[in-house]
């Protein structure tokens, strides 16, 4: 996150914004919160990037002198502010339920049509649309996509393409600002056809009824569980589509009720006796970080160590009375200093930090009864944090072919840990930040390179294009086609 001050994290609710004027005084309390916040939380950062960070944001908030802006206003001001925070996609503004004042259900101002990206492609996801399901949009309000794109993203990668994918009417109306109509020029699809459409804007109430009903990501019911499983029985393949390593419901232990899940369900693989695996790890955020080793233990050919150091710049957060939750769970000033007392037990400090080696070259065993078939790994933008790390698990063995795009974690190192959130104090906007920068075994560092891992097998722009066209899983399709090929 190179060239953005935090990833923009944006929620449908977030349209719900006070139209209240602020004064350069409070935008500057606010600014300056988030500029302390920023440097002294943030954990990746040596004393002179500290050190630069603070003299470009504070020369940013001189911007603000004789400035009045409304929430909306400040929330663009800071999607233009660019800084080196080194946070990954840990790290979020947003636009907190604390300032929802009105609820926009009849201001029509949303670009009405779900998109998928393709290679940089908006193509219609929407098959009750005014336009054709498939049809690749080239201009909205007479601005090219390809502008569109650039305005809205400024740093492209999969992760933030995915989350443009799922908010782009948002996306839109942040950057754009207000519309009743929408000029839209699109090619419908396989065709050299070219046609202009007048859409009207929808409101958030129809934007619902309408997002429940694109048709990618396919099977979006089941992106609500934690393990989705199947057979497919012409190519002899067991599929699971693990979505999280979170567990969704309070448990006594999470690493014994993953266990105890992943054990059934390869317990299931071997009385079908299939010849391959599948696993999907497309749609997967991470969580806990000891969860990925465990579930590679039951693919392992051989055993492996694990190693994962955590390092936190400081307990003594910042603006403490700023901060409404840790790990979404709401707090109040008690619970925080409860918080950092039990945190920092196992920490030792050293120089400029505290450090813990939370998993020192531990020996990983592989299970007695692991699977030995071939498995194939279905990755993407959403695969992140935790299941990125398991990513990297995977290639390092070369356990199998990986197919899809590349990951959206990095798995070098991970700005997570525990997550606090603060509101600023005038405009509320609220501020997701990461409090420890975790590492892994110089082994994965060394012998995957890469910053962000790239697949084996990557399906083309148009081949991906044609499968949506007939609502099929191009990535699921094309490891099928490898495996009957295989047959």
């Amino acid at each position: 996150m190179k060239n953005k001050l935090l990833l923009l994290a944006l929620f449908l609710s977030s349209l719900c914004i006070s139209q209240e004027l602020y004064k350069d005084i409070l935008l500057k309390q606010d600014f300056d919160a988030l500029t302390t916040i920023t440097c002294e939380v943030s954990p990746n950062l040596n004393s002179e990037e500290k050190k630069a960070l603070y003299g470009y944001l504070n020369k940013r908030s001189e911007v603000l002198n004789g400035k009045k802006m409304t929430t909306i206003d400040f929330f663009k001001f800071l999607m233009d502010t660019q800084a080196n925070t080194k946070l990954d996609d840990h790290g979020a503004i947003t636009l907190s339920e604390a300032i929802l004042k009105t609820v926009l259900t009849d201001q029509k101002t949303l670009f009405p049509i779900p998109i998928l990206i393709i290679n940089n492609k908006l193509v219609v996801n929407y098959e009750e649309a005014q336009i054709p399901f498939g049809s690749i949009i080239s201009n909205i309000n007479k601005v090219p996509v390809s502008a569109i794109l650039e305005n809205v993203l400024k740093e492209e990668n999969t992760y933030a393409l995915k989350e443009l994918e799922q908010n782009f009417d948002v996306f839109y109306r942040v950057k754009y600002g207000a519309s009743s109509t929408f000029t839209v020029t699109y090619t419908l699809p396989n065709s050299n056809i070219t046609k202009t459409i007048e859409l009207s804007s929808i409101g958030i109430k129809t934007r619902e009824s309408i997002y429940r009903n694109k048709v990618f990501p396919l099977n979006q019911k089941q992106l609500k569980n934690i393990v989705n499983t199947a057979y497919f029985k012409n190519s002899d393949s067991y599929y699971i589509k693990l979505n999280s390593f979170f567990w969704n419901e309070p448990v006594k232990n999470v690493y014994s009720t993953f266990n105890k899940q992943f054990s059934n369900i390869f317990k299931k693989i071997r009385k079908k006796k299939a010849k391959h695996l599948i696993i999907d790890l497309r749609y997967n955020r991470g969580g806990d970080i000891l969860i990925p080793a465990l579930f590679y233990s039951y693919i392992a050919k051989e055993d492996f160590n694990e190693y994962i150091s955590v390092k936190i710049p400081d307990f003594e957060f910042p603006n403490k009375d700023l901060i409404i939750k840790i790990e979404n769970t709401p707090v109040d000033q008690e619970a925080v200093e409860n918080f950092i007392n039990q945190i920092k037990k196992p920490f030792i400090k050293n120089k400029d930090s505290y450090e813990h080696v939370f998993v020192n070259n531990v020996k990983r065993v592989k299970k007695k009864k692991s699977y030995k078939g071939k498995v194939y790994l279905l990755v993407g933008g959403r695969t992140f944090s935790a299941a990125a790390y398991y990513t990297a698990l995977f290639k390092n063995s070369k356990r199998g072919l990986i197919v899809g795009e590349q990951v959206g974690g990095s798995h070098h190192e991970i700005t997570g840990g525990k997550i606090i959130e603060y509101t600023l104090p005038n405009t509320k906007i609220g501020i997701r930040i990461p409090i420890a920068l975790m590492k892994f075994s110089q082994e994965l560092e060394t012998n995957i390179p890469e910053q962000k891992i790239n697949p084996t097998v990557q399906i083309t722009g148009e081949a991906k294009y044609q499968y949506f066209l007939k609502k099929e899983d191009w990535d699921l399709q094309a490891v099928l086609k490898i495996i009957n090929q295989q047959n």
